[in-house]
């Protein structure tokens, strides 16, 4: 110990740098007034780091110049010099800004302006095989194409990385629309930027390489390829990061109005394919009348573009996309490109006066890989300017952020296994969708587990770090098992009893989350009071489900709730017909026979108002002199009523005649036999 102590002294007093044993002394490069900063690329990442710089530099009162340099076509943004800044190209990608991208924006003084927004999603669906699982969308979240429209547009070209660009002119950057061809440093040790086939030079005190992985699309980012080539002469070490190949499309909605009204506003995202086209991710993206597609997966890693077609025609025909996807959707003249996706860290991304951000560095595994390139455009930032651009500096500095995502996509990895695994499954997808559904009704938002872990996956508004921890954590295991499985097999017991079998049409979620519950059900008591009983009910349930047709087609459809020959609501051991009266007609009776008339009872329409409600008593019986209420309300995604499109909401609330009967027809068999009918009523209606 004695020991350890004279050496530290020893090493203080004479400034020994552990890292330069030597003894040489290590010296430390800034920026300073006049100096130059050169940023290869004007994607976000570009845009984003020259944001902060320049504002950052200015906090510090450092005047320093910043030049970014894009290869693509440029057009309608003027600036001092004439020069024009929008980008005019693809690029290559989903174009989705996830709330916390959204967020950041708002903090740093920016409002997207209503020409760059192509949608405002509202609601997340993720596709499982047993159900979907929609989350409803609490903080701003859009969608937005990063470069030109796709080929046969005639709409505004102006884009999300045109607006970034063109702020980042309004904070003092210039722009220079040239390809960067070389890289070297000078004598005094400053980079010297080749451009124009090496006909023309600018020296820079550092340079931020922003130009993304998709140079060449598809390209595996070789060593010998450019841009690799010429950032491995500065930095010996560097290696690119590991990428997916991806295939992403556009489709045409047409004048489908109904289908837009469905998909517009809704976010999807799937995590299976078949057994023939092995898919691990895909993305639904709806962007007014168009929708962009994004699939990953196996048999794209190992496909080449001249399968593309033929993969998405395969991909079109899958049973869970052509419920979300109708066969009228346009596949002639559909934009197709394969980029790549970042799905790893580089190695040794920076040099003195260099270091590589944005997708070439690294981005958040399959999420929010633009919420990535500002959350490091931001580090580096502050970096090079609190701390220095040697190669020792940004190391210090830099260093954390890149090893964090190496941590946080080594996690990310785990999580979309183990998603995929469930949700891929019939059996063990309906366990996770129960176990929702269960936490839904039982607890208030802010308590559900569950949920939240699947709205951090699909939004990236957590690290997965946090999802992991999250997913293991003992509340979240007792409620899979107690409100997952244990609900899931007493629920199928249920169905085989009374002949439930599901066929082809569509499961789709029927269980009202408890805020809603309550909130429609105060509202019921106060437009139907005297029918709900006084005090405490011992039964009460409600049941919505969404249809995609017009009110007076549902209120028809409802009108059959007592003929024969329905085509929905007929479970085993009980019969409804109606005994006197016309459909929706206020005074016909429906009587229920239950188990061979071992039980029955009557409800009588009290109230019929066209495509709105349909409101029975319960006469006699069990229950009597409760309520069941059909109810037809307009659909909103936010603010916005969808046309065409409405929420059908069932309600039956009474006190039973004899407790006796409160063990025999317990709530989960309600649950059950109408989330059956529900689904089957949908599937008749539309």
């Amino acid at each position: 110990m004695l020991f350890i102590i004279k050496l530290l002294s020893f090493l203080s007093r004479n400034k020994f740098d552990l890292l330069n044993p030597f003894g040489k002394t290590y010296e430390r490069l800034g920026l300073t007034d006049g100096s130059k900063v050169v940023i290869i690329g004007g994607g976000p990442a570009g845009s984003f780091l020259a944001i902060n710089l320049l504002r950052k530099a200015k906090r510090s009162g450092i005047k320093i110049e910043v030049i970014i340099m894009e290869k693509k076509k440029t057009m309608n943004i003027h600036e001092e010099k004439g020069l024009d800044g929008l980008i005019g190209e693809c690029n290559y990608c989903a174009g989705g800004l996830s709330p916390k991208i959204c967020e950041a924006l708002q903090k740093m003084g920016f409002n997207l302006p209503a020409e760059v927004i192509m949608d405002k999603v509202f609601i997340i669906n993720i596709i499982a095989d047993w159900k979907t699982i929609s989350l409803e969308v609490l903080k701003e979240m859009i969608s937005v194409y990063r470069g030109s429209r796709p080929r046969g547009r005639n709409d505004s070209i102006y884009n999300f990385d045109s607006f970034l660009l063109e702020n980042a002119v309004k904070e003092g950057a210039r722009i220079i629309t040239a390809e960067v061809t070389g890289l070297r440093y000078s004598q005094d040790g400053r980079v010297v930027v080749s451009y124009n086939g090496n006909s023309q030079i600018l020296e820079s005190d550092f340079v931020a390489f922003a130009g993304g992985v998709n140079g060449v699309v598809g390209n595996r980012l070789d060593a010998g390829e450019q841009p690799v080539s010429y950032l491995h002469r500065l930095m010996p070490g560097f290696r690119p990061p590991k990428v997916r190949r991806t295939i992403i499309f556009e489709l045409n909605t047409g004048d489908n109005d109904r289908f837009m009204n469905k998909i517009n506003g809704e976010l999807y995202f799937i995590l299976h394919g078949s057994r023939s086209l092995k898919l691990e991710m895909i993305s639904i993206v709806p962007k007014g009348k168009y929708i962009t597609v994004t699939i990953i997966g196996p048999s794209i890693d190992n496909s080449i573009t001249k399968d593309n077609l033929r993969i998405i025609n395969e991909f079109m025909s899958l049973p869970h996309i052509r419920k979300i996807l109708p066969q009228g959707v346009k596949l002639k003249n559909i934009c197709i490109c394969s980029p790549n996706m970042t799905i790893g860290v580089a190695k040794n991304p920076y040099g003195d006066r260099i270091a590589v951000v944005g997708d070439m560095l690294t981005a958040n595994l399959y999420k929010d890989g633009i919420g990535s390139a500002y959350e490091i455009s931001a580090k580096l930032a502050e970096v090079v300017l609190t701390r220095g651009i040697d190669k020792r500096s940004l190391k210090e500095g830099y260093g954390p952020v890149i090893r964090k995502y190496q941590t946080n996509n080594a996690l990310g990895k785990l999580v979309f296994l183990f998603i995929r695994i469930c949700f891929s499954s019939s059996l063990f997808s309906r366990i996770i969708y129960q176990a929702v559904i269960t936490e839904r009704k039982m607890q208030a938002r802010e308590n559900r587990r569950l949920e939240k872990i699947l709205w951090n996956t699909a939004s990236g508004e957590d690290t997965y770090k946090n999802i992991i921890l999250a997913m293991f954590h003992p509340f979240v295991i007792w409620s899979i098992i107690s409100g997952g499985l244990f609900v899931t097999l007493r629920n199928y017991i249920t169905e085989l009893c009374f002949g439930l079998i599901w066929g082809n049409f569509a499961r789709f979620t029927t269980g009202v989350e408890k805020e809603s519950f309550e909130a429609k059900t105060k509202a019921i008591k106060e437009e139907f009071p005297g029918n709900l009983g006084e005090g405490s009910l011992d039964f009460k349930r409600m049941y919505s489900i969404r249809i995609s047709a017009p009110r007076e087609k549902i209120f028809k459809e409802l009108g059959k709730f007592g003929d024969k020959d329905r085509k929905y609501f007929k479970p085993r051991f009980i019969d409804v017909r109606r005994i006197s009266g016309e459909a929706n007609q206020p005074g016909s009776i429906i009587r229920y026979n239950i188990y061979h008339n071992l039980f029955s009872f009557s409800l009588r329409l009290l109230k019929a108002i066209p495509g709105e409600h349909l409101q029975y008593e319960i006469m006699d019986g069990i229950g009597r002199g409760g309520i069941l209420l059909f109810k037809i309300d307009v659909h909103k995604k936010g603010n916005v009523v969808i046309d065409s499109e409405y929420m059908l909401s069932i309600y039956v609330g009474f006190n039973f005649s004899m407790q006796l009967l409160k063990h025999l027809f317990p709530a989960f068999m309600h649950d059950v036999v109408w989330n059956y009918s529900l689904c089957q009523l949908k599937n008749v209606i539309e």
